[in-house]
């Protein structure tokens, strides 16, 4: 008989469009189904995905007990829905988290508000259901390394990483392990012209530079269209691809206005700057990337940029564009160490059109960096990236110091959060 597992998406809508982290769910349902699991998979809005092998569901509370009471395994997110977390905790069910992110850190820049008071309870809210998933999931995944060793410090403070786990794996991956984002093995083709002589002003000789995916307000788009106005004679244009989210709902980040308003009074839209329409379909976004020559992503120096490996970049990777981007970004390291592009001084307008030059004009160093990616790109394969999540499902376990009444720290962080979240 098969054993079934139940994935709350939280927020995170799983259509075609399949943006950014909503990759990593199907992805996890995919691996969850070849070790033999029935998939259910509890979405916010009603999916076009037409895949037999998964149940989807809209999130409604009777329904959503009623598919955790009858799983073996749930799974959830950086943004965990509180209300099926707790009810999968309080029916003792293996809980498996995979963190594509550190949600709290995040959610500082969620600053989309009327009111700074909002934007606090809502930071609160977040941290606390965060808190809540690190205490009662018997499995954590996240991206890397440098993300591990700051959980494992949040582990410590919520009465997690003690002697009971300690003891039991002194590497503690039997609480969390590595997982890091993959890409597809297949390389993408370019099947016909997207831009090149199909927009006005994009010629078949010109260096097009790619931002694949939104502006959100951890970006700094604003530095890069100032960029651009000082290659406005260089043949180099500038597509925001993704500028627009596919939500209709869901408007356009404060940053994303700005960096808007900038191109505007630079005069620059649809001259060497261009914001598409259209966000692209996930299975044809290999078509978009190839017709293009460097991947870019600008970021101011904050935490979320310290920490997080941006998804977009993983793309720019699999479709083997250079990529340029700014010294403070978590990918920083391994572009430079691993000759995957060029880094540049965060928020130096100057260096920027430096490296961008360097780049259009020295074909051997782009093809140099082309042939490093390929070599890069072998050990990051879905296949390879999950194979820890893989190994985990051939014996899932449950860890039983979460509900241990003498870790009083433990239980006394659960007491605190859980009347964050659930107001009691």
């Amino acid at each position: 008989m098969s054993s079934k597992a139940v994935i709350f998406t939280g927020l995170v809508n799983i259509d075609k469009n399949l943006v950014g982290t909503a990759v990593i769910y199907k992805k996890l349902a995919d691996l969850l189904i070849k070790k033999g699991y029935k998939v259910s998979m509890v979405v916010p809005n009603e999916t076009d995905i037409i895949d037999s092998s998964i149940n989807f569901y809209l999130y409604e509370e009777n329904n959503n007990k009623k598919l955790i009471y009858s799983s073996s395994l749930v799974v959830f997110g950086a943004y965990p829905p509180p209300q099926p977390l707790w009810f999968a905790y309080q029916k003792k069910k293996t809980i498996l988290t995979y963190l594509w992110s550190v949600a709290p850190i995040g959610s500082l820049e969620f600053k989309d508000f009327g009111s700074q008071h909002k934007q606090k309870q809502l930071h609160q809210y977040i941290a606390s259901s965060f808190n809540l998933s690190l205490m009662i999931s018997d499995k954590i995944f996240c991206r890397d390394k440098q993300v591990k060793t700051l959980l494992w410090g949040s582990l410590i403070s919520l009465g997690r990483l003690n002697l009971d786990n300690y003891l039991q794996h002194k590497k503690l991956s039997n609480i969390i392990e590595e997982a890091p984002f993959g890409m597809e093995k297949n390389f993408p083709k370019h099947k016909k012209d997207i831009y090149r002589g199909k927009c006005k002003n994009i010629n078949q000789d010109d260096f097009l530079l790619m931002w694949n995916g939104g502006v959100w307000n951890w970006n700094d788009g604003q530095t890069l269209v100032r960029v651009m106005k000082k290659l406005s004679k260089d043949k180099i244009k500038l597509i925001f691809q993704g500028f627009k989210h596919p939500d209709k709902d869901q408007k356009l980040s404060l940053e994303a206005k700005r960096t808007l308003l900038v191109a505007k009074n630079q005069a620059l839209i649809n001259k060497n700057v261009f914001f598409p329409e259209q966000w692209i379909p996930f299975r044809q976004r290999g078509n978009y990337l190839t017709e293009c020559d460097v991947g870019v992503v600008s970021s101011p120096d904050i935490p979320e940029a310290n920490l997080f490996l941006k998804t977009r970049i993983y793309d720019y990777l699999w479709a083997e564009l250079p990529v340029i981007l700014n010294d403070c970004e978590a990918f920083a390291p391994i572009i430079e160490a691993k000759g995957l592009g060029l880094v540049v001084k965060t928020g130096n307008g100057q260096d920027w059109v430096r490296k961008i030059r360097e780049l259009k004009r020295n074909k051997d160093l782009r093809n140099r960096i082309i042939r490093n990616i390929r070599d890069y790109k072998k050990e990051l394969t879905w296949s390879k990236t999950l194979k820890p999540v893989e190994e985990y499902l051939d014996s899932p376990s449950k860890l039983k110091d979460k509900y241990d009444s003498g870790n009083k720290l433990l239980q006394e962080s659960i007491r605190v959060n859980k009347k964050i979240v659930f107001g009691r």
